[in-house]
């Protein structure tokens, strides 16, 4: 009985073994490898992730765990790795990114963020006229970029800068030559001044105040996200040196912002004689004090302002004490001319004054004197009002 079982398992043994060999081949035969690092260095996750044009995706870091792939059915799937992924963090809003694609391969480039970037103001200039810039301060410097610019401070307004065309460059002196170079100006109190210059037959704009270009730069940097540093100043300043706590051109800055603001104060001030000067509103930035007048004349007569005085006084005092009194000098005053006040006309006034605050023993007076008049008006700014003033 043994003998037949034996001699039918040595016939048929492989035959079962080449259908089992060919059933593999039918289903596909599947490969495992592991894959081990390099000795002594470790291979960043590389993964595809959404992200909007003009940023920079931070890496996955190296101790972060491998993924390994499974199959299923057919399909590969990524599990996840074993440990949580790091938190995504801000991108850099890269100001130049065409630029900094094409230098990609150099592995200690730094990306220029858009709040690193100051805007440049586009110009246009003729070889027939001549374009005057004035500028908030005196000119200490500035350099244009080729010889099609020719530029010019006058020696008796050192604030404002003539520019024209040079007539020599008949290359960039056409309204199709499509040419363009750039001009930086630098003022005495820190201001950086950049523009882009092309040719103009007959430029649209001839007399540029940049003093006046405040709220709109400040309007097109936020929504464009660039110019957010500070206010550019050198280490020594002009301002500094003169004990004021911000720069000029700051200060005519603050003092245009707060001539803009409505009036928040009613009822402080004098009126004598048709003539009212009032306090409307107080504001304070930068440890400078500004403060908001409104001058009215209702009379037929021009009034001249000779002088403006403010003083630290006591709010009582008796009969055989001596008055103390500190004189609170002004940083500024603007608009600084005309300090005429013509017949029934009013005038919106503001000076920045030092930061102070007042003791309920205290006021601060105010003083208006006419020049060569007799039209004076005084009033007294009690403590509690100074606490009113309002940041920016």
């Amino acid at each position: 009985m043994k003998r037949p079982f034996l001699l039918f398992f040595i016939a048929f043994t492989p035959l079962l073994a080449l259908s089992q060999t060919t059933k593999q081949a039918g289903r596909g035969t599947r490969f495992q490898a592991s894959v081990k690092p390099i000795a002594g260095k470790t291979l960043p996750l590389l993964g595809i992730t959404p992200k909007a044009p003009g940023t920079l995706a931070l890496l996955a870091p190296t101790g972060t765990k491998a993924v390994r792939p499974t199959r299923t059915e057919g399909a590969m799937v990524e599990q996840s790795p074993t440990t949580p992924a790091p938190k995504a963090a801000t991108p850099v809003r890269v100001a130049n990114p065409e630029l900094v694609e094409r230098v990609r391969e150099k592995p200690y480039l730094l990306p220029i963020d858009r709040a690193a970037v100051k805007g440049s103001y586009p110009l246009g200039i003729s070889d027939r006229k001549t374009t005057h810039i004035i500028f908030p301060a005196k000119i200490k410097e500035f350099d244009a970029g080729t010889d099609y610019v020719l530029a010019q401070i006058p020696e008796t307004v050192t604030n404002v800068l003539r520019v024209k065309a040079n007539p020599k460059a008949t290359v960039f002196c056409q309204a199709d030559s499509g040419k363009e170079t750039n001009m930086t100006v630098i003022t005495e109190d820190g201001g950086f001044f950049s523009f882009l210059i092309r040719y103009q037959e007959e430029p649209e704009i001839l007399n540029i105040n940049m003093a006046n270009n405040v709220m709109a730069d400040d309007y097109t940097s936020r929504s464009l996200g660039i110019n957010r540093a500070a206010a550019i100043t050198f280490v020594q300043s002009v301002s500094a040196t003169d004990g004021v706590p911000v720069a000029e051109a700051d200060l005519q800055n603050y003092c245009e912002r707060v001539l803009e603001r409505k009036p928040f104060m009613r009822n402080i001030g004098a009126s004598s004689m048709r003539l009212t000067n009032l306090l409307t509103g107080i504001y304070v930035a930068d440890k400078v004090m500004y403060l908001q007048f409104n001058l009215r004349n209702d009379s037929q007569l021009d009034y001249e302002v000779d002088f403006v005085k403010f003083y630290v006084r006591d709010k009582e005092k008796l009969k055989r004490m001596a008055a103390q009194e500190v004189e609170l000098k002004p940083y500024g005053r603007y608009p600084v001319e005309p300090k005429l006040l013509r017949a029934k006309t009013e005038q919106q006034v503001v000076y920045a004054l030092p930061m102070t605050t007042l003791t309920e023993d205290k006021v601060m007076e105010v003083e208006l004197y006419e020049k060569q008049g007799g039209r004076h008006l005084r009033f007294q700014v009690e403590a509690d009002v100074l606490l009113l003033a309002k940041p920016f």
